[in-house]
């Protein structure tokens, strides 16, 4: 699966000198490749919505309205991945922990489902005549409330 970000985009949103280098002074590409792809997949195990059905990668282009948020999460927890700050700053493990909260949020609150699109729990039942439904009624784990 593609990162949601690319190694340029983690080294935009950082301070200059933030990333490790490798053995000539260099970026460690590989290094922060990996971390990249372990923090979009943290993002996707929360968010599994985010990939395409058919091709497995994540979806193009992201929710507008949480794109950012999830970009700047990814960035984040790559970022702690590679500083191994996540386990040895208390400021920095409740930011960390921030971050999942905010991921569950988001996964509670896309499209008023609680699983993103198409897997909502909750939806609103249209009236039918011909189903027995005479008016509008919120529709629950497959049976009618109200």
């Amino acid at each position: 699966m593609t990162p949601l970000l690319s190694v340029t985009d983690l080294e935009a949103r950082l301070p200059a000198g933030a990333l490790p280098l490798d053995e000539v002074g260099q970026i460690d590409t590989a290094r922060v490749t990996l971390a990249l792809e372990d923090a979009t997949g943290i993002i996707v195990t929360h968010l599994p919505w985010l990939l395409d059905a058919d091709t497995g990668d994540i979806v193009s282009p992201l929710p507008g309205q949480f794109a950012e948020s999830v970009v700047a999460i990814c960035a984040d927890i790559a970022f702690f991945r590679l500083s191994d700050r996540v386990s040895s700053s208390e400021d920095d493990r409740d930011r960390y922990k921030e971050n999942v909260k905010l991921l569950n949020t988001i996964a509670k609150e896309h499209k008023g489902g609680l699983m993103g699109p198409d897997h909502q729990e909750a939806s609103i039942v249209e009236p039918n005549e011909e189903e027995g439904i005479t008016d509008s009624r919120f529709f629950k784990k497959g049976e009618i409330v109200g």
